[in-house]
């Protein structure tokens, strides 16, 4: 059984947290993927290996406040998007960085476990994906039972989470704590043994990226302690050393290993129709 988690809402407020950009900052400058990163060429590979992306596809993203793949999925791949986020800043911001890229797509505001508010959307999608959701839940199999409604029969699921394991989670004690403690940490056993319990068939789970140091994230709060300044410096340093590391390889000597990877995922195919679940 999974251990229970810090609630993480405070990190989800304008200004606060994941969300620090203004509305017009992202209409003004999109926030899109950079395929110069090793990182989003590799969660690219993902999307197009595993996603069965087509001209037309319904593709629905969980938690899209700050999406920097809706806009791309719809203008580079054809895509249909759509995308629902329970707070109602991070809609404005999904809303803003669809305009900002010229990207046509639906944003939604509403608790993606609520399947009675959202009836309207059950059934409808060819991929579901989540990029930071599920480690905030120590209740994930009940809630991926209740996000696979969600998917026509034979629909895929792409779920990514951040790899709190080895050293990413030394940085993340290093910079909070009680950021830290809001995480369920998963590595790719595990995140499949929860998906595979909501009855999802596995097509290919892992982990994605080289290195980031920025991974890990300190208190927003003032002082800015001893223990605080240590933790920036060694992420930027860090992400400096292993971005010119991969640069000098050319991406060929920068392996997805489990103690430095950025982010874990799980793809996953709904073999059947899922029947009603209660909301969360």
């Amino acid at each position: 059984m999974m251990r229970a988690v810090r609630p993480s809402d405070s990190l989800w407020k304008e200004g606060a947290g994941y969300y620090t950009e203004s509305l017009e900052q992202v209409r003004n400058s999109p926030l899109l993927p950079d395929l110069r990163r090793l990182v989003d060429r590799r969660m690219l590979s993902i999307f197009d290996r595993h996603g069965s992306l087509a001209p037309g596809c319904r593709v629905l993203e969980l938690g899209c406040g700050r999406s920097r793949w809706l806009p791309f999925l719809a203008q580079h791949r054809g895509c249909d998007v759509s995308g629902l986020d329970t707070e109602a800043f991070a809609c404005e911001l999904a809303r803003a960085n669809l305009a900002g890229a010229g990207a046509a797509g639906r944003i939604l505001c509403g608790d993606a476990f609520d399947l009675e508010r959202h009836r309207d959307l059950v059934g409808r999608f060819d991929l579901i994906y989540s990029m930071g959701l599920l480690e905030h839940f120590s209740d994930a199999t009940e809630r991926i039972v209740a996000l696979t409604r969600y998917l026509r029969p034979g629909g895929r699921m792409i779920t990514t989470v951040p790899n709190m394991r080895g050293f990413n989670w030394l940085m993340q004690w290093l910079g909070s704590r009680e950021i830290l403690e809001m995480h369920v940490v998963y590595d790719r056993k595990r995140l499949t043994r929860v998906h595979e319990a909501a009855g999802l068939t596995t097509l290919a789970a892992g982990y994605v990226g080289y290195f980031d140091g920025h991974i890990s994230a300190s208190d927003a709060a003032p002082p800015r302690t001893v223990r605080r300044r240590l933790h920036g410096s060694l992420c930027r340093t860090s992400s400096l050393l292993a971005e010119a590391w991969q640069r000098t390889g050319h991406g060929a000597l920068a392996p997805e290993l489990p103690w430095c990877s950025p982010h874990v995922y799980y793809v996953g195919v709904a073999t059947e129709p899922r029947g009603t679940t209660p909301s969360a």
